[in-house]
């Protein structure tokens, strides 16, 4: 009788299920906790047989919120700890010839672990699901579709986590390094991308760059989570007094599921990987970090090169960063920096692969090798081949800019520009700064030292869907003001009518709200006959005078003057009362078109001519009633305590507690 191969073997199959059967048991009591969280909110809330689960919709809403942002993060920690139960025995001399030593052919042994494995993976999601499923089908019911689309994403999910940790388990011989790799494997990508982000922030004037996400589909973890979102549509109601409401949910999508058996196809081709692996591993590789002998190279400069970027950024900025005289670092200290950083990442890698310290001998050329590449790539990025910090929209490609720009006197302005007029008026400025970066750039500046922060924000594309930011943080003196002409244009984009217009009014005005103005109020005016400071209610009639006045003064380019004024200047300027206009405002896009209120709160100068002026005509100020310069109440004050009997919050004024606050 011929003999008969068999590639799944029942009896280990049990046998792992019945050993590690903690690992299952305890996640899957954890797992109750989720049901049994459910039951007692329902309770508490006497909402068992009602919201906000009453409907097969709301159920599968639920589940799919789970689905979006719990099951990627539980399963990329819990693949871990299944695929160690599952292959750990490969981590051990004796455990490797005992298994090796069984009836069973490597084809088998690979079906069965994997099998258990995932077995492990998949009973905690089935009792918390089954409890799951049981106490909404009560309380709600359940929709087939959406119940079928969750179990078969927790299950691709589970699939593609634990088909990741069986190929990392095959690359290394050591329980430590298996966990240090497989987080590796999922976060290597996004990592490294800040890590070059982080590098160019550091070289290039003005250029913050974040993490953006470019390489984050190999970071799958985060990619799910960002990317595989939950739709809701409702059904819209208008109430008697003219409101719109969200009513009973119509449909519930998971958006960008496919992204899911994305991942589960790219889980089989991992599981093939891992099958080669395994076909071709030799048995003495149990206890080596690196179990591959063709990645061991891999592994040694891979180690290098992520010394070399973290730790030579970290040992500048100990050792080189406050020794810099400009904004940005030094190329050529950078590059020492990382090249030693990249020997020590070379020498602790060499010492982990041969389980020994006696590795200089005979290791020159590979530690030149890790030096040039270190400092090779230091230099080429410190060279900014791309044209990254020289970078300038052209006009005709932004659809709008914002605009924050802050001085060292005076409230700091925020801005969305979509006006071509206002938005060459940004670029002119924003070019002069380009073109004197070198001075601009500097850290150290003779005489007072002043520090201002341009931050803009560019959005191109048809929607205005691509952003671009730059942010400049300058440090000069007054005097230099005069002197670089990008201060020049600043300091005129400061008080430029476009900007302050949108600065000012943009919250309460726009193309999509309608706003009436309702009333405004006066803060800090100074009674001189009886030395406290009052405040006053406007009439709608006086808020819309003064409006009017305000507006003129912004068209004049009175507003903003003060944001760098020195600070004796400032002091003579700036008057502490504060004007505040009151809005009623209606939102004329999305599904709630209610009303609002709102307010702007503006600091007023000796500049504002037209608004002092009708505060004159309107007597809301005169003799009894004055608006005072910070220079004339520290005259008053003398360091007696402050004029208005509370505490005085100084020229550069205090915390505002309004919902919102335009300057």
């Amino acid at each position: 009788m011929r003999s008969k191969t068999s590639y799944f073997n029942a009896t280990l199959f049990k046998k792992n299920l019945a050993r590690f059967w903690p690992l299952w048991g305890g996640a899957s009591l954890l797992g109750t906790m989720l049901p049994l969280y459910l039951l007692t909110v329902l309770i508490r809330e006497d909402a068992l047989f009602g919201p906000p689960m009453n409907s097969p919709l709301e159920v599968t809403l639920a589940y799919y919120s789970v689905v979006a942002w719990m099951v990627p993060a539980a399963s990329l920690l819990y693949a871990c700890l299944c695929a160690l139960a599952a292959w750990g025995w490969l981590y051990n001399a004796r455990s490797v010839g005992l298994y090796h030593s069984l009836p069973i052919t490597r084809k088998g042994l690979f079906a069965t672990d994997f099998l258990s494995g995932m077995a492990m993976m998949l009973l905690p999601y089935a009792v918390t699901g089954g409890l799951t499923v049981l106490l909404t089908a009560a309380i709600g019911g359940v929709d087939p579709a959406g119940l079928a689309v969750t179990v078969l994403a927790v299950t691709g999910e589970s699939f593609f986590y634990f088909a990741a940790a069986t190929l990392i388990v095959f690359v290394t011989g050591n329980p430590f390094a298996f966990a240090g790799f497989y987080f590796l494997f999922h976060f290597l990508a996004a990592g490294a991308e800040w890590l070059a982000s982080r590098l160019m922030s550091m070289f290039y004037f003005g250029v913050e760059r974040a993490y953006e996400g470019v390489l984050e589909f190999l970071s799958p973890t985060l990619f799910l989570m960002r990317n595989v979102e939950v739709n809701a549509a409702s059904r819209q109601i208008t109430t008697p007094d003219g409101w719109i409401e969200n009513g009973e949910l119509e449909s519930v999508t998971l958006q960008n599921g496919w992204l899911i058996a994305a991942y589960a196809l790219a889980g089989v081709i991992l599981l093939g990987c891992a099958w080669a692996l395994y076909r071709r591993r030799r048995s003495e590789s149990a206890g080596d970090v690196v179990a591959v002998g063709w990645m061991k190279p891999v592994f040694r400069y891979g180690v290098a090169l992520c010394a070399a970027f973290s730790g030579g950024m970290i040992l500048y900025s100990f050792f080189c960063e406050e020794f810099q005289s400009r904004a940005t670092a030094g190329a050529l200290p950078m590059a020492v920096c990382m090249a030693a950083a990249g020997i020590i990442g070379y020498y602790i890698a060499s010492m982990l692969l041969s389980k020994s310290l006696q590795v200089f001998r005979g290791s020159w050329k590979g530690a030149l090798a890790t030096v040039l590449a270190s400092a090779g790539l230091c230099l080429a990025v410190a060279a900014d081949p791309f044209g990254l910090e020289a970078w300038l929209p052209r006009e005709g490609e932004v659809r709008e800019v914002q605009v924050y720009l802050s001085g060292w006197n005076g409230p700091a302005l925020g801005a969305r520009l979509e006006d071509p007029a206002a938005v060459r008026e940004v670029l002119d400025a924003h070019g002069a700064i380009l073109a004197q970066r070198d001075e601009l750039s500097r850290n150290r500046v003779e005489g007072d030292i002043h520090h201002l922060w341009l931050d803009l924000g560019y959005y191109e594309g048809a929607e205005g869907e691509k952003r671009v930011s730059r942010s400049y943080w300058i440090s000069c003196s007054p005097e230099q003001m005069e002197e670089l002409e990008a201060l020049r244009k600043l300091a005129a984009l400061a008080s430029s009518p476009a900007v302050q217009e949108a600065n000012i009014f943009s919250r309460v005005c726009g193309p999509d709200r309608e706003s009436r103005l309702t009333g405004g109020y006066l803060y800090r005016l100074y009674n001189p006959g009886t030395g406290e400071g009052e405040s006053l209610d406007l009439t709608l009639e006086q808020a819309k005078v003064l409006e009017a006045a305000v507006r003129r003064d912004v068209q004049a380019g009175h507003f903003g003057r003060t944001l760098f004024l020195p600070d004796g200047e400032y002091e003579r300027a700036a008057y502490s009362g504060d004007l505040e206009l009151y809005y009623s405002v209606s939102s004329l896009t999305g599904g709630w078109k209610g009303q609002n209120s709102s307010r702007i709160s503006l600091s007023l100068s000796s500049y504002c001519t037209e608004t002092l002026k009708a505060l004159e005509d309107l007597g809301v100020t005169d003799e009894t009633h004055r608006l005072m310069t910070y220079a004339e109440l520290n005259a008053i004050d003398s360091g007696s305590g402050s004029p208005y009997g509370e505490p005085y919050d100084g020229p550069y004024g205090g915390p505002y507690s309004y919902t919102e606050v335009v300057y």
